[in-house]
């Protein structure tokens, strides 16, 4: 069974969803907040947040996380520049479920370490962003850094987030190299990027994906009201 997990993008004090990632693209939606108690009432109990700002080094949001915490998800997962045992720590203290790391294990081993350490391996979900090259994006999806299998080989985790970023927040389809990737890995298995339809849910379900995060698809109203895939 495949579970759906809407995203809440952070920006500037606004929820968004870019293309690609790109500053500007995209939609600028409400206050994030406001966002997260609507697919709250909907009936989705796991969320998936994300604060761009903190990613791109530009400042935070976690105001806003610190409130989608409290309104009663069961999961709350939270990412974007995560890159200390003190952030890391604030964030949990918030409630939130996981924190979701990307650049840390590769720019600071010995940080992200110590960060396992303190806060435990089963509150750490790792974000393999990646391109059609295979590589891992870091930093805001702005710099290359190692391969995918390589990365995969050298880290364990609670789970792993694989986000296709050429197709991110364009619903053109998912990437199916995917399925190559996950083999490797043990631990829970999340998707994002290019998930547009009932046909990229049924696939990542037939690939051994755990949880599907849906974003553009969710607001553009293509897939909002989806739970599950059996």
């Amino acid at each position: 069974m495949l579970k759906v997990i809407p995203s809440i993008d952070i920006s500037e004090g606004k929820a968004v969803k870019r293309i690609r990632g790109v500053k500007g693209s995209g939609l600028i939606l409400d206050h994030p907040t406001k966002i997260a108690y609507k697919i709250y009432e909907e009936g989705y109990d796991y969320v998936h947040v994300v604060d761009l700002d903190s990613a791109e080094e530009n400042g935070n949001n976690e105001e806003y996380i610190k409130d989608i915490c409290k309104i009663g998800f069961k999961w709350v997962q939270v990412g974007g520049g995560v890159r200390s045992v003190e952030k890391a720590e604030r964030l949990l203290k918030y409630d939130c479920s996981a924190i979701v790391v990307s650049t840390l294990p590769i720019k600071d081993p010995k940080s992200y370490m110590n960060m396992e350490k303190i806060i435990g391996k089963d509150k750490i979900l790792l974000s393999v962003d990646y391109n059609s090259s295979g590589y891992v994006l870091i930093k805001g999806w702005k710099e290359k850094s190692i391969r995918v299998l390589d990365f995969l080989l050298s880290h364990d985790a609670l789970g792993y987030i694989f986000t296709y970023v050429e197709n991110e927040g364009t619903k053109k389809g998912i990437d199916d190299n995917v399925k190559n990737y996950i083999l490797r890995v043990k631990g829970l298995k999340e998707y994002a990027g290019g998930i547009g339809s009932m046909g990229d849910l049924y696939k990542l379900n037939e690939y051994g994906i755990s949880y599907a995060i849906i974003g553009m698809s969710f607001y553009s109203g293509n897939l909002r009201g989806i739970k599950y895939v059996y």
